[in-house]
């Protein structure tokens, strides 16, 4: 029993001894760091005895930014010039006047149907408009005058006779019974009746047809004359003619697409603005006259930029990705934009006037911190800045950036050969003060 308590206690001197060693060595090389890092730390605060570090520096300086945004858009052809032309009337096509890539005037022929059938419907429309305006031949009107003549006579006999067997009647009622007269009544009244109609045609005749005659026969010549002008198809606008769908020969009836026109002078370009960058683009709305809101540029002509004057926001959001589309009316004077392409457009907001750097002078640190490297007494000094936002967004334009705190007006900031400089570190700026990037 005595014997396993001793080496029990053996055992445990034994592992306390170890312990108290690895304690004292690790204190030991703690001490040996630390004045290791000591050392190091007084020759890196001092660099007096240092060459001076090349850099380029830019003044801080007041400057008129102004912001953008940049999204991807599309080309679409402006509704007003693009348009599929139809037959109007039906018939046969006759003659392709245009040709596909052919530019044309507004009120160009591009196809021409066959006008035969609406050339004579028209022939005969007007045939039966001349003839109801026409005067009436002197054979005609002599006819109808010795018609009234001789209802007249007529008339004028009737009533005589009337006139005699009423007076006899009167002196001897049994020389005219009463039937007797009764017929020379009626005989007189017929007569008359048959001399007013006599002297209304003749009347007809002399004044000719009335005015809702003539109307109605004149819209029938104007309905004729426009299924003639159906027969062509003309350009509403000038353009030019992007695909040619009709065929010599072709039954075209109504509403059967023969001819597309487009006019790419000025299109329309469709971009979709995301949520988080709405509250920057609704802002440039409603847009000052003659004010460019964007400039819209693509890859195949990377030297050009469109300005873009007018548009609009719509007032709806798209269903799956919450994007609001905005369309812009781009002048395109040299056809640089083709419908269909994929183009970028910069959205440029309202100018703002701010203290500002350029942005290859900030960094972004591990800590999250926005630090710049400013020079000063021709040493370098680490400083943390503060920039200036729009929403959420920093403001910035053309390489600069806008500063809330952190830097005054002429401070001289390190734009190249400034990472990383420790703090008091000499520099020898390469380009004048005040020279930008």
């Amino acid at each position: 029993m005595i014997r396993i308590i001793w080496k029990r206690l053996l055992r445990s001197g034994i592992s306390i001894l170890v312990l108290m060693g690895i304690a004292l060595g690790s204190y030991v090389v703690f001490r040996t760091v630390s004045a290791a890092r000591e050392g190091h730390g007084d020759k890196a605060a001092d660099h007096s005895d240092r060459a001076a570090v090349p850099v380029r520096v830019a003044h801080v300086e007041r400057r008129t930014l102004v912001p953008s945004v940049e999204v991807i858009g599309t080309v679409l052809a402006d509704p007003e010039r693009f348009a599929t032309l139809t037959a109007a009337t039906s018939g046969l096509v006759y003659q392709l006047v245009a040709r596909e890539g052919d530019h044309v005037p507004a009120g160009a022929t591009l196809v021409q149907l066959d006008d035969r059938p609406a050339r004579a419907s028209l022939a005969q429309a007007e045939a039966a408009y001349a003839r109801l305006i026409a005067k009436p031949r002197p054979e005609e009107l002599a006819q109808a005058q010795a018609l009234v003549a001789k209802m007249k006579a007529n008339h004028e006999a009737m009533d005589a006779r009337l006139r005699k067997s009423r007076e006899t009647r009167t002196r001897s009622p049994e020389l005219v019974p009463e039937i007797q007269l009764l017929d020379d009544i009626r005989n007189a009244e017929a007569a008359k009746a048959e001399l007013d109609t006599a002297e209304a045609q003749l009347r007809l005749l002399e004044k000719g047809p009335r005015e809702e005659q003539r109307k109605e026969a004149r819209t029938q010549v104007d309905s004729a004359q426009l299924q003639l002008d159906y027969c062509k198809v003309v350009a509403p606008f000038a353009g030019e003619v992007v695909d040619m769908k009709a065929r010599i020969g072709q039954r075209a009836d109504v509403g059967t697409p023969l001819v597309t026109l487009l006019d790419s002078s000025e299109v329309i370009v469709q971009a979709r603005i995301p949520s988080n960058r709405l509250p920057f683009v609704s802002g440039m709305f409603p847009i000052p006259q003659g004010r460019v809101i964007a400039q819209v540029h693509c890859l195949a002509f990377p030297g050009k930029k469109l300005p873009a004057s007018t548009g609009w926001l719509s007032r709806q959001t798209e269903g799956i990705t919450g994007d609001v589309p905005l369309r812009l009316r781009v002048p395109n004077p040299e056809g640089t934009l083709r419908v269909g392409m994929t183009v970028r457009v910069t959205l440029l907001g309202q100018p703002v006037e701010a203290l500002a750097f350029p942005e290859t002078a900030y960094t972004v640190n591990e800590e999250g911190k926005t630090m710049v490297v400013i020079v000063r007494d021709g040493k370098a000094v680490p400083t943390e800045v503060e920039l200036a936002l729009i929403g959420e967004s920093e403001l910035k334009a053309d390489g600069w950036v806008a500063v809330a705190h952190g830097l005054k007006e002429a401070d001289q900031v390190i734009v190249e050969g400034g990472y990383a400089l420790p703090e008091g570190t000499p520099v020898k700026p390469l380009n004048p003060v005040g020279g930008g990037k």
